[in-house]
């Protein structure tokens, strides 16, 4: 398990992304799994500090890595119920003066991740997604 906990603050997106690269970079996995899964992470732990300001427990992320691919889990022990898999209304053919502000990076990482799954008990949610290697036909 290469499981690690992040205070909650904005300030942590820079370590996050450090453990998670080094575990990606250690197992040479592509560079277009890295770039979708370090969004995702970022997105979905910004979302979690953003909307539950007053929550006191650190964050855990943990990065698994699978067949080329990679699984994280994000467990918050604190969290408000807030299911990341649910489709939301997103323009995306607004203009951006048009657009309301929020819902775009999390359509991102429903449409990005090969796997998005979240579970909520007792005030803790699980949020786990995976991304693996595009397979190109030869």
């Amino acid at each position: 398990m290469a499981g690690q906990s992040f205070k909650r603050s904005i300030d942590s997106v820079a370590g996050i992304y450090r453990f998670s690269e080094d575990i990606m970079a250690a197992a040479d996995i592509d560079e277009s799994v890295r770039f979708t899964v370090h969004l995702a992470i970022e997105e979905l732990f910004v979302n979690l500090v953003s909307y539950n300001p007053g929550a006191e427990h650190d964050i855990l992320i943990d990065v698994q890595v699978a067949n080329n691919g990679v699984v994280v889990t994000i467990v918050d022990h604190d969290a408000a119920e807030f299911d990341v898999t649910k489709e939301r209304p997103v323009d995306t053919g607004a203009s951006l003066r048009e657009r309301k502000p929020g819902g775009l990076g999390l359509h991102l990482i429903q449409h990005m991740v090969d796997t998005l799954e979240y579970d909520y008990r007792d005030g803790r949610s699980r949020i786990r997604f995976s991304k693996e290697p595009e397979t190109r036909d030869v």
